[in-house]
């Protein structure tokens, strides 16, 4: 490279970056490729997840209510469920199914219950400018035993983030998964408290929940409205006990199995439609395609997972150390590509650093960070080709002022071994000057002026270029090269472009040998010749 002016890299590195930051970066032209990257390290990367998931589900499932006979619940059914779950002590039920209507009979009963057990929690969707919303059961409103069951998904569907409050600027609304871990952790003696760094982040434990701003990690101007967290799943869509309504009506569930666990009552059946599609969908659309009341599990155990064992949701760089990442992966890339140059080692060196860029992204996000990884294998990718171009385009013109030197005066074996020492003889496409002992062999063709003018031109050329590519092939033979024909005359010379003293002798050799040779070419050349008068 010293060897080489280094504008042309600066320029193309340069123009290499500015085209990934601003078409990649900038504009979010390639973030579904990297939210699609985020949701295969999701469900392939296995975290530790060394605390035991707190959360059971209680789900009807399509049988379920075929067996009832009906749906919705009628309050009665509805009551008599929540009195069965709460008998087996869980510290708080959830209530995923909308209940803002009375549902005869037994509506009193339910209402009294809903009312005076402190471990019922309900739901609501929360009203917005363009949703009047869902309230709660009449009993709960205006109480801290409501949250809001909305989620957020991303284009195409895929839910990645946790809102925890939404205001609509008459009131703020907890999200259920959120009331759901704030009454589990309220048993065990852990509040929420503001940040001491930043008062306006919310601290569960010693783990501070940022929220998100809209360009963490894969995101490009995505709407931070609401207070949103990144949704870290455990290692499977489904890794927490789930019982159905049989078992429970059939007194299935073994005592203790939801004794001090949160419990969510929610729906997994097809006639009732609340599946959302996960980041584990992107390797199984039907596994990762998973309950409502699911999601606001991972939700609520994430949170359980931050206070109790200081996880915090994942995060994210800032954009001046992202850009910076950016712009060591785009030199590396150009140093790869030079040094590795057009050949079979730039492809191994390019999936090398492929390799590796994809290596430290699933490091990070095991160590609870969301690198980028797409801007960066396409500056490397991009960065390393272009340098292999640029050195492909000097190798070429290197080659073009060698070989429009060479190539018609040497032998295929002296032209490869300049083109290998080529640092020898060009600097910049220039040809080195340099000062050489070698031996130089003429040959001239007795009586050619004689010859030529009693011939007509075109026997005459033919016969003086058999001479001539007789006398070429001998002198290539031996190792000559051919600098200059004069009419009949040759003139050749041994030890060019490469000599040391110590090779003087042998070179000196080769021409006496190439000369006895051309003597012996001419003599059968001159039988040839009078046989055709």
């Amino acid at each position: 490279m010293r060897q080489r002016s280094p504008l042309p890299l600066i320029v193309v590195s340069l123009l290499v970056l500015g085209a990934v930051l601003t078409l990649v970066r900038g504009l979010g032209h390639m973030q579904w490729l990297e939210l699609a990257a985020y949701d295969l390290l999701t469900a392939s990367v296995e975290t530790d997840d060394s605390l035991p998931p707190a959360v059971s589900l209680l789900l009807v499932s399509e049988p379920d209510i075929q067996e009832l006979g009906n749906w919705p619940f009628t309050d009665a059914q509805l009551h008599r469920i929540l009195t069965d779950v709460l008998a087996l002590d869980p510290v708080v039920v959830g209530l995923d199914i909308y209940r803002d209507l009375a549902v005869p009979p037994g509506h009193d009963d339910l209402q009294l219950l809903l009312q005076t057990d402190p471990r019922i929690i309900a739901i609501e969707k929360f009203p917005g400018a363009d949703s009047p919303g869902v309230p709660p059961p009449p009993v709960l409103r205006n109480t801290n035993r409501v949250g809001f069951s909305d989620l957020l998904a991303d284009p195409g569907g895929v839910v990645r983030r946790s809102l925890l409050f939404l205001s609509n600027g008459e009131r703020t609304g907890y999200a259920f998964s959120l009331q759901l871990a704030l009454a589990y952790l309220q048993a065990a003696g852990i509040q929420p408290a503001a940040d001491a760094a930043n008062p306006s982040h919310m601290r569960l434990g010693t783990v501070s929940l940022a929220p998100l701003e809209g360009n963490e990690g894969g995101y490009v101007d995505a709407d931070p409205g609401g207070y949103q967290i990144m949704l870290r799943y455990r290692d499977a869509p489904l890794p927490f006990q789930v019982h159905t309504l049989r078992d429970l009506r059939q007194g299935q569930i073994a005592p203790g199995a939801i004794d001090g666990r949160i419990v969510i009552l929610g729906v997994a059946a097809d006639s009732v439609k609340d599946y959302f599609t996960t980041p584990f969908a992107i390797l199984d659309a039907r596994s990762g395609t998973i309950p409502g009341s699911v999601v606001h599990a991972h939700a609520a155990q994430q949170l359980l997972d931050a206070a109790l064992a200081g996880r915090p949701p994942l995060r994210s760089w800032g954009d001046s150390t992202e850009f910076a990442w950016l712009w060591l992966w785009v030199a590396l890339g150009f140093l790869a590509g030079w040094f590795a140059g057009p050949s079979w080692r730039f492809v191994l060196v390019i999936l090398a650093g492929v390799l590796f860029a994809v290596g430290v992204t699933v490091a990070a996000y095991l160590w609870g960070f969301w690198i980028p990884v797409v801007p960066n294998v396409l500056g490397w990718l991009f960065a390393a080709a272009m340098s292999s171009a640029l050195l492909a385009a000097h190798r070429r013109r290197d080659q073009q002022v060698l070989m429009s030197l060479f190539a018609r005066h040497v032998s295929p074996e002296v032209a490869g071994a300049i083109w290998q020492r080529r640092d020898e003889v060009l600097d910049d496409g220039r040809v080195l000057p340099r000062t050489l002992t070698v031996t130089t062999l003429f040959t001239d063709l007795q009586g050619f002026t004689r010859v030529s003018e009693r011939m007509d031109p075109e026997p005459f050329l033919q016969w003086l270029n058999s001479y001539l590519a007789e006398l070429t092939e001998v002198i290539m033979h031996h190792g000559g090269v051919l600098d200059d024909f004069a009419g009949d005359g040759i003139k050749a010379s041994f030890g060019v472009p490469f000599s040391s003293p110590e090779e003087t002798e042998k070179h000196a050799l080769q021409a006496a040998d190439c000369a006895l040779a051309l003597a012996q070419a001419l003599t059968a050349l001159n039988r040839q010749w009078r046989s055709q008068g």
